[in-house]
């Protein structure tokens, strides 16, 4: 905690009064006591409504496991309970970074659609000028940052006024300095741009103006950091430095790390936690693991030879969760032991590593979040007739029937003589599963599947079948997320047994 308040990253989400700092340092040491093993009595359920409306993004939590891995190297921590520790903690980001990531993402998505209306939403010029004289008003009064404004007040507040207006959609007319120019004396930190951005939206929020309209906002001037603070947040920025070799040094050079790209890949294609997503044709295996390399190697300090760019595109629209990306993060540490590559690199890896998570993760992120978000709401018996209702739902499911009975993958699941009593069974359960009007009542999930071999793979590939049918049966992309959202949530009763011998 101290090293979070000496850190301009994430200072701002640590600087408390008194009683709720000594609150936050309690409520943490009984979380991380209970991930570590030890006694808690931090109810974990509540860990994502408490995060869900602060703006905590993957790279604020990477910062925490950043300071988390300093404490434990100074604590003289063994480098591979320290790795333990760091993946342990792994899996909790998505309850403490999923609302940010959501809200964001739609707020982006409204943004491409042209920032003229924007413009238009926040008053135009003159409502814009009136949001900076809000925004002045409670800056001036902000002991965090008022020292920057203070002088020259009024030649400030008017540069940036123009500056704004055109950013956010209205017309080109600024003509000042470039803002690293600008800006790169003043000693200007993220715990400073994150304090103008708080700042922001309480002038924002005091104008009348929509949550939905105060993200979008927030999300056009958030690039502008990058400039005011004359650096970059790119990962290849970030690279490891110990005793003057990078990163990919310490990982022996190239040809090791494409030799530990190589095993990880491997062991993917075996993990029946993420084999799904890596069972592909050779030609295309080689091409993924050509890319993994290109990009670990230039995030390890080496030459950049992966367009970052691409990274968010060729993922965006595939399920990959933070739970199959922490499976892979698992398997890269795997395959780094096993070439016998330094701990401490192993370490310092996991973390360069998750700094692109967000780019891999936030499409089925914010697909199955609003998905259920909508579910939660609307009710299961409005997603039941957008599917087409009861008749819908029974062509759907004879499709689904005709594509699983084809895949090599799973068909043996759903074979013999009594495969129309399965359908049957399982026609009903979904039906009641998806809010329609089936009365099931046949044994639960953990004894059905009991003494089936099934596992993620299996289960990843019915999953599959089951999107592909409800599309070829007309189904909207939202309601195909929304159904898998709710079919995703049997995932542990199906694979009861199957977990408990793991």
């Amino acid at each position: 905690y101290t090293k979070a308040l000496e850190d301009a990253r994430i200072k701002s989400f640590f600087e408390k009064n008194k009683a709720k700092v000594t609150t936050i340092k309690k409520k943490m040491m009984q979380f991380i006591s209970g991930q570590f093993g030890g006694p808690s009595n931090y109810d974990a359920n509540d860990l994502r409504p408490t995060h869900y409306s602060m703006n905590i993004s993957d790279y604020h939590f990477d910062c925490i496991l950043d300071i988390i891995k300093q404490v434990l190297v100074d604590a003289g921590v063994k480098p591979k309970d320290s790795i333990e520790a760091l993946m342990i903690l792994q899996p909790v980001r998505a309850d403490v970074t999923t609302g940010f990531t959501v809200r964001m993402e739609m707020a982006r998505k409204n943004v491409e659609k042209g920032k003229d209306q924007l413009y238009k939403r926040l008053g135009e010029s003159a409502g814009i000028t009136q949001l900076i004289d809000s925004l002045y008003n409670i800056a001036l009064m902000d002991a965090r940052i008022k020292e920057f404004l203070t002088e020259h007040k009024d030649r400030i507040k008017a540069a940036q006024t123009i500056y704004i207006v055109e950013l956010l959609g209205g017309p080109k007319s600024y003509k000042g300095k470039e803002l690293p120019d600008i800006h790169k004396n003043l000693g200007i930190n993220d715990y400073h741009f994150d304090a103008f951005m708080a700042d922001f939206a309480r002038a924002l929020m005091g104008g009348g103006h929509p949550e939905a309209l105060i993200d979008e906002v927030l999300v056009s001037l958030e690039p502008v950091r990058a400039d005011v603070l004359c650096r970059s947040r790119e990962v290849g920025a970030a690279s490891e430095m110990k005793n003057g070799q990078t990163l990919l040094e310490r990982f022996g050079g190239d040809q090791n790390l494409e030799t530990v790209v190589e095993a990880m890949y491997d062991k993917c294609t075996e993990d029946t936690r993420v084999k799904f997503h890596f069972e592909k044709a050779k030609a295309k295996q080689r091409q993924i693991r050509r890319k993994m390399y290109q990009y670990l190697s230039g995030a390890f300090g080496g030459p950049m030879q992966y367009d970052l760019a691409q990274l968010r595109p060729a993922h965006y629209n595939m399920n990959i969760t933070d739970y199959h990306f922490d499976v892979v993060a698992e398997l890269l540490v795997k395959a780094a032991k096993d070439m016998a590559v330094d701990p401490e690199a192993i370490m310092d890896a996991q973390l360069v590593v998750c700094r692109v998570r967000a780019d891999i993760t936030t499409g089925c992120t914010v697909r199955m979040e609003l998905a259920k978000k909508k579910n939660n709401t609307d009710g299961m018996d409005q997603l039941f007739q957008r599917l087409g209702g009861l008749d819908g739902v029974m062509a759907m499911i004879d499709r689904l029937y005709e594509c699983v009975e084809r895949d090599k993958r799973i068909n043996m699941f759903f074979e013999g003589a009594k495969l129309q009593s399965i359908k049957r069974q399982q026609t009903d359960y979904i039906i009641a599963t998806l809010g329609g009007p089936a009365d099931y009542r046949g044994r639960t999930l953990e004894d059905i599947h009991l003494v089936l071999q099934m596992n993620d793979y299996h289960l990843d590939c019915f999953m599959q079948n089951m999107g592909r049918a409800l599309r070829d049966v007309g189904a909207e992309q939202d309601a195909v997320d929304e159904a898998t959202v709710v079919l995703e949530q049997l995932r542990k009763q199906i694979l009861f047994h199957y977990y408990k011998k793991k």
